[in-house]
């Protein structure tokens, strides 16, 4: 809950202001590492190169329009906790790979990012200040203030304020607590198996290979109202199927492929915050042999229609929140509640395959939607899911992103050929990431155990005769250093612009 308002900084909150993190935030902090940064990104590519400084003052506007993200992360001895930040934030060009983590003690304390390359606008989130669609609306305000410095008064100051106001009214409100329903079973779940995952060489430190394919909208909804389907569904069952077709079938482990969607909960409970509030629903198949693409759309329809209601969803609502009241756990020091957060969530994650985050239609004020040629979307990926997809579409092109930590792209070259096939226009750019270090292959064990016992022999048996002479000491050589595989600063994660 915010404090007092003793004076105003320059973000438009007071002071003394601080604000508890919303239920799904919580778990943020504790489970974030360089492998797990926990970090998405929203982009615009608008139709001019961008202007730094006029970016930089939209940035600086923004802020004071809608103070909820001029704020820093703190830790007390139970919670953490958010507080007004005092600083200004910087607009860089891009000079990081995409998603890289943002630490407290970076960005001068904010929990996003502002980059630009060429016409790209760049914002990227902590996921402990907000959601994707948080994020998205924050985007859209930058943009609206950037329009007005242009070109003064298209569009006007008023018109941004009144936009803000109603898509942002309660800013900083933590809906989970505030639509906690009553009366629900919270025992009702059903466990669910761990999940196939997705293995291969991982890229070094923070390096993230993104893929984004170009789609129409009209051909696409085309295709799945050819089945019967939603794009979601549609755009799931193709996911799951590559899968299959690229790793699954040469798996000895015939566990089931579950798909991750992150669920936006605001039209469902009408709700205007900027802080996180969304939910989650696993599609989960288990393929058998010679299973078709019609055979697992098929599975998926039903799996949607049993899993996005609006009960399953207040049931996650109501044991999430009905965890954090429990007095014993808000006594749980900090530190003790970081490590049993961060086991249940280890445990979470057996239990899916992969994200895949269908963040919906753009839709921009008329005052500037024929200024930005395209949104997308991108997710960091993680130690145990390396390849995670992001979704949306603006007009009439879709930008689907495949982000990966791992050195295998079977899985997106079965989705471009499925998609290929079926006579869809496609254009496809992606970042340069250096190939990872990989072990030397090793020598079957057979040849290994004939070379040892040759050896062994040889040893044994000593030329007659043989004069004996002291062993030198061995020859002390150096290991060549390794290539550099680190790209140049200025070529990191910047792709087509």
């Amino acid at each position: 809950m915010a404090a007092g308002k003793r004076g105003t900084s320059h973000s438009g909150l007071g002071e003394l202001y601080w604000n508890r993190l919303d239920n799904a935030a919580k778990l943020v902090p504790a489970v974030s590492d360089t492998r797990g940064t926990n970090v998405f990104r929203v982009s615009a590519v608008l139709l001019d190169e961008v202007d730094p400084e006029l970016l930089q003052s939209a940035l600086e506007r923004a802020l004071k329009i809608l103070p909820a993200f001029a704020v820093r992360l703190h830790h007390g001895l139970f919670w953490y906790y958010l507080d007004v930040n005092r600083e200004t934030p910087r607009v860089r060009e891009e000079y990081l790979y995409p998603c890289s983590p943002i630490w407290r003690t970076q960005e001068r304390g904010f929990l996003f990012r502002v980059t630009y390359y060429h016409r790209r606008v760049n914002f990227e989130v902590f996921h402990a200040l907000t959601d994707g669609m948080g994020a998205l609306q924050f985007l859209i305000l930058l943009l609206l203030c950037y329009f007005n410095l242009s070109s003064p008064g298209e569009p006007s100051s008023e018109y941004i304020r009144n936009w803000c106001e109603e898509i942002a009214r309660d800013y900083d409100e933590d809906s989970f607590s505030k639509h906690m329903p009553s009366g629900i079973d919270k025992s009702k779940s059903i466990p669910e198996p761990d999940a196939y995952h997705i293995q291969g060489y991982k890229y070094d430190d923070t390096r993230l290979n993104v893929l984004c394919l170009l789609l129409p909208v009209d051909r696409m909804l085309e295709l799945a109202h050819e089945t019967g389907s939603t794009l979601s569904e549609y755009l799931a069952s193709l996911l799951i199927y590559s899968i299959y077709e690229s790793s699954y079938r040469r798996s000895r482990l015939k566990k089931p492929i579950a798909v991750s969607l992150p669920v936006n909960l605001r039209q469902m409970f009408t709700s205007t915050t900027m802080r996180n509030f969304f939910g989650h629903i696993n599609i989960s198949i288990t393929p058998t042999d010679d299973m078709s693409f019609e055979d697992i759309l098929a599975l998926v329809k039903e799996r949607f229609k049993a899993s996005l209601t609006r009960e399953n969803l207040e049931r996650q609502i109501a044991q999430n929140v009905a965890i954090e009241r429990i007095t014993a756990v808000k006594l749980v020091p900090i530190w003790l509640k970081d490590f049993i957060m961060r086991r249940f969530f280890a445990k979470a994650e057996k239990k899916y395959t992969i994200t895949f985050s269908n963040l919906g239609a753009v839709k921009l004020p008329d005052a500037i939607s024929s200024r930005v040629r395209r949104f997308e979307m991108l997710l960091g990926a993680s130690r145990t899911h390396p390849k995670k997809v992001s979704v949306c579409s603006y007009k009439n092109e879709l930008a689907l992103s495949f982000s990966s930590t791992i050195d295998d792209n079977q899985l997106e070259r079965c989705f471009v050929k499925f998609l290929v096939d079926r006579g869809v226009d496609i254009s496809i750019s992606s970042n340069e990431t250096p190939e990872p270090h990989k072990p030397p292959k090793q020598k079957p064990r057979s040849e290994k155990r004939e070379r040892r016992k040759s050896k062994t022999d040889n040893e044994q048996k000593p030329a007659p005769d043989a004069e004996q002479k002291p062993v030198p000491d061995a020859e002390q050589k150096s290991c060549p250093d390794r290539e550099n595989v680190n790209p140049p600063s200025d070529g990191r994660g910047k792709g087509e612009a």
